[in-house]
């Protein structure tokens, strides 16, 4: 995806944010307005896949390398999310299988953070070789709710 999909990923996003607050949300997001659509705008001028069927898009992911130059070995996907009506018809599965293709030749090894309730989404990393390493306990507090995420990482063969 691109800066001109900004609509079509506010649409999916704002989606995501909505029916899951305790997996998706950003400072930016937080504060809502330019700051967010800014926020937007630079995930998708970097490495932000669409999956598609019948022209509406039916989810998203990222897939950034870390900025330090320390871990510049390092990738993160990020903004997994597949609508509703799409999931268990594979369009997770592809867009990580594509971002896996695309960080192959960037960094060593694949991290991702996803709440351990989570279940179809940790079954999904894990079909594709990503591996439970730790738990960030009580990392998102949502009112008095609080929950846990799990640490998961992919090793590429170089």
């Amino acid at each position: 995806m691109t800066a001109d999909d900004l609509e079509l990923f506010r649409g999916i996003r704002a989606e995501a944010l909505r029916t899951h607050p305790q997996t998706f949300g950003s400072p930016e997001e937080d504060e809502g307005g330019e700051g967010m659509l800014a926020a937007y705008r630079r995930w998708l001028a970097g490495t932000v896949l669409g999956a598609f069927e019948c022209g509406g898009l039916m989810g998203v992911a990222g897939f950034y390398v870390s900025p330090d130059r320390r871990s510049l070995h390092r990738g993160h996907i990020f903004t997994v999310y597949v609508r509703e009506d799409g999931r268990g018809q594979g369009f997770g599965d592809r867009l990580v299988k594509e971002l896996l293709a695309h960080a192959e030749a960037r960094v060593e090894q694949v991290h991702l953070a996803v709440l351990v309730e989570a279940t179809a989404a940790i079954r999904t990393y894990k079909r594709n070789g990503f591996e439970i390493y730790g738990t960030d306990l009580g990392a998102v507090r949502i009112g008095d709710a609080t929950y846990d995420r799990y640490l998961m990482v992919r090793k590429l063969s170089h």
